[in-house]
């Protein structure tokens, strides 16, 4: 690689910042993010175990015990949910543990925030790979609180749009309303990429924010495997359309070492993983460091890296109602899929992947 296409390549690490955090010596900070991500991997069989368990109990007659196993199970998926900011910050405990680094200059970081603030623009970030947990939107809600932000003007951490089901899964559901996703419904997306997070989800209230997505869904789970580097993109078209009628820009990223945290058994032509997809909900055995304890992640041998595109230009539907045609949904589909395999090129060698490939299907 030549000097400077090196030098466009760059890559910054993301370091601690916040003061509890630092306080903390780094061995127990390495403790402390072993713990908590394994503890909510956990979550993805704890949940679907504990209904098992609660059908068998009433199975066998024990009627009164199960009903209050549901009980739980149902007071856990109604609890009111509240954006907490300092959780974000708490995620910075996991930059050490993945070695996360990123490709933003501080010149590109006062553009976009000053775009944001200024001049009322937003932006649609997709997020590619899903991974099968998707681990690297703890090292998003971190990075973005404490990166996508300037003294002058504060952040501009946004909004994340989630499978709907996750709205109703105890533990997950408050974690997301920590982080101020919201179910990923269209009328829901538009409301609040233009008017702001009301109290759909969360009861914080913003003007029009920006929009955070793993647009590659179910689908793009199962075809996650360590040393993979698959994008599903092309059945996509509801960003597209979003960002026309909107004017948001569409901007894609890749998280290098997104897929390499767990195997998993399935793929994406399963019986298995066609059901997920019908139900919008993933259903797979997965297992990281030790099959003994599943849970336990792999550390992506070259670290994480977020690599964003430059924004795709602002720009609107052409009709007078607002409503993008085929042809102009296409257009942006196109440029997206464009630029996300131009961020993967330039930085996978930076990443630690000079000879990857993305597919994108």
């Amino acid at each position: 690689m030549s000097a400077s296409k090196a030098d466009d390549a760059a890559l910054y690490p993301c370091r601690i910042d916040d003061p509890f955090l630092l306080s903390l010596h780094p061995t127990v900070r390495r403790a402390l993010a072993w713990v908590f991500v394994t503890l909510l991997a956990s979550l993805y069989y704890l949940l679907p175990a504990t209904v098992l368990v609660s059908l068998a109990l009433a199975t066998c007659g024990h009627v009164t015990t199960a009903a209050a196993i549901g009980l739980v199970l149902l007071g856990g998926s109604l609890l009111p949910l509240h954006e907490r900011p300092y959780t974000r910050r708490l995620c910075q405990v996991y930059y050490e543990l993945f070695r996360l680094r990123h490709n933003l200059t501080q010149e590109r970081i006062r553009r976009l925030v000053e775009d944001c603030v200024e001049r009322g623009e937003r932006y649609i970030l997709g997020m590619h790979p899903h991974g099968v947990v998707p681990l690297q939107v703890l090292l998003w809600v971190a990075f973005a609180d404490q990166y996508l932000r300037t003294a002058e003007h504060g952040t501009v951490y946004g909004f994340g749009g989630m499978a709907s089901v996750i709205c109703y899964l105890p533990g997950l559901r408050t974690l997301m309303g920590w982080w101020t996703g919201m179910p990923a419904t269209y009328s829901n997306l538009k409301r609040n990429l233009t008017s702001g997070c009301g109290a759909t989800f969360t009861r914080a209230k913003h003007p029009g924010r920006n929009l955070y997505m793993l647009p590659g869904g179910v689908a793009e789970i199962f075809a996650a495997q360590p040393a993979r580097h698959v994008a599903v993109w092309k059945p996509r078209r509801g960003l597209c359309r979003l960002a026309l009628e909107t004017g948001a820009r569409l901007t894609p990223m890749y998280v290098f070492g997104g897929n390499d945290f767990y195997f998993q058994s399935l793929t994406s032509d399963s019986w298995l993983a066609r059901t997920s997809r019908s139900f919008g909900c993933s259903v797979t055995l997965f297992w990281g460091r030790w099959w003994w304890l599943p849970t336990v992640p792999l550390t992506p041998p070259h670290g994480c890296t977020i690599a964003i595109a430059e924004p795709l230009p602002s720009r609107r539907a052409a009709a007078a109602d607002g409503r993008p045609s085929d042809d102009e949904v296409e257009a942006l589909h196109a440029e997206y899929e464009r630029a996300l395999v131009e961020v993967f090129d330039q930085y996978k060698a930076a990443a630690g992947y000079p000879d990857a490939e993305l597919t994108v299907l």
